[in-house]
């Protein structure tokens, strides 16, 4: 049974620091460099590898998400579910976790064997039949791998107009 939700699942995004933040940045339609989903009571995110962790599909802690040494900025975006969806979503998320997806360090929408964070949350929302995308998809050029059509956690708020449930970390 799925923890109580609300029927309201959130788009958790973040402002990120460091490399990959940074390069994310170049791309983003705008600062957020990170995206998880809240639903049913858990953060579920896909994450890289770092020395200190094993990336991919985790359920993670919103003091994590928020964490001043890893956000600048965090915000968030509210999605009304009905019950089938709250319920299939936080299960399909679990799924993954439990299958242990990797992260998805070629940024290979094609390829579901790994995720990475804005591919995740874009997957798991295509499961419940709702689409986060209202304008074309980015282009990525990869060394050695070439140019590919990617998810950027920008590119899913694009259904949203306004974007005013923002809190800064730092200044």
């Amino acid at each position: 049974m799925v923890r109580e939700c609300g029927l309201t699942a959130y788009l958790l995004l973040r402002e990120g620091l460091g490399v990959e933040a940074r390069l994310v940045r170049l791309k983003n339609r705008g600062p957020w460099t990170h995206v998880g989903v809240l639903v049913g009571g858990a953060l579920f995110e896909s994450i890289p590898s770092t020395e200190r962790t094993r990336g991919g599909v985790h359920m993670g802690s919103l003091d994590d998400f928020c964490a001043p040494e890893r956000a600048v900025k965090v915000g968030y975006i509210p999605i009304s579910l009905v019950e089938p969806q709250c319920e299939n979503l936080f299960h399909w998320c679990h799924e993954q976790v439990k299958l242990r997806i990797p992260f998805d360090d070629n940024y290979d929408l094609q390829d579901d064997r790994a995720l990475y964070c804005s591919e995740f949350v874009y997957k798991a929302f295509l499961q419940i039949q709702i689409n986060l995308i209202s304008a074309e998809l980015s282009t990525l050029s990869i060394p050695l791998v070439g140019v590919r059509k990617v998810v950027f956690p920008g590119d899913l708020i694009g259904m949203k107009p306004v974007f005013n449930n923002v809190f800064t970390l730092r200044s």
